[in-house]
């Protein structure tokens, strides 16, 4: 996808390639390549795909556009608040198990319970270059203090 190449889906299966791609194209806004009833569907959009130059090539401008967007970067591409929130998940699930709140939320069913993040309206206006040239410098300073500590080690061997 990031290097511009629409991926047509088989949406209508439980496997989890088929989750990833059509959840990919429904953020990514090319919902209409994904075929949720079956090869014939899938087949028809591929081939469409294929013949209709002016569909393929709408459809690669759109993906294209979301790789390069910034300020705020595009949802699906906006690494930094995706682990945010995935860092922000473990954290939950971390303080339900300590908590001995792991269970099915008392009804029985045996089914863990679902996190859900919630994000602030700050986190939820997404990733600015701002913020990528501070998380840069604060990565570069933390990185040059961890091989300070390391040669210092060496040295007192």
């Amino acid at each position: 996808l990031y290097g511009g190449v629409p991926i047509v889906t088989r949406s209508d299966g439980d496997d989890m390639s088929s989750r990833v791609s059509t959840s990919a194209n429904i953020v990514l806004g090319l919902e209409e390549l994904n075929a949720y009833y079956g090869v014939e569907e899938y087949e028809r959009v591929a081939i469409a795909m294929g013949r209709n130059e002016t569909l393929y090539h709408n459809a690669r401008s759109k993906l294209i556009f979301s790789c390069l967007q910034t300020d705020p970067m595009h949802p699906y591409w906006d690494v930094p608040r995706y682990v945010r929130n995935f860092q922000r998940g473990l954290e939950i699930a971390w303080d339900r198990y300590l908590d001995g709140d792991d269970d099915d939320g008392g009804d029985g069913s045996g089914k863990k319970k679902h996190i859900e993040i919630e994000e602030d309206e700050i986190a939820k206006k997404g990733t600015y270059e701002e913020d990528l040239a501070r998380w840069n410098d604060e990565n570069k300073k933390f990185m040059d203090a961890k091989k300070r500590k390391k040669n210092n080690s060496r040295e007192e061997l």
